[in-house]
């Protein structure tokens, strides 16, 4: 079981063991999803291709892999690209999250506000 390749707060951990242990289809989809971040990580690309093969016939992950394949070149070359926009999708998400804090209703100009407030570190000296 890959159980432990994911780094969870000891309650969570029980809760994934519960489910792994009891689910047969739950277990698989969490083996493929590490392995597929797996794949990511150590950047094979080249084990992408073998991947969506064995996935492809799993109902629950096939319209993710029809998605792959609708830009096979693209996601492969993602795969081997020393360039990353992690930073960027989690600074898109950090805003989304304060913008969810205030219920939608924040427009830019209040959002921008509580954003450079968040930051503030005092007058300059």
């Amino acid at each position: 079981m890959f159980l432990y390749e994911v780094d969870l707060p000891e309650t969570d951990r029980l809760l994934l063991k519960h489910l792994l242990g009891g689910n047969e289809p739950i277990s698989q989809v969490h083996r493929l999803g590490l392995q597929f971040k797996k794949l990511m990580e150590t950047k094979q690309a080249h084990e992408l291709a073998s991947w969506c093969a064995d996935v492809e016939n799993l109902l629950i992950l096939s319209g993710f892999v029809w998605a792959i394949r609708q830009d096979f070149a693209a996601i492969e070359e993602a795969f081997l690209s020393e360039w990353s926009n992690k930073q960027t999708e989690e600074q898109v998400n950090r805003l989304k999250t304060i913008k969810r804090t205030m219920y939608g209703k924040a427009n830019f100009d209040l959002l921008r506000l509580r954003v450079l407030a968040q930051n503030w570190t005092g007058p300059p000296k």
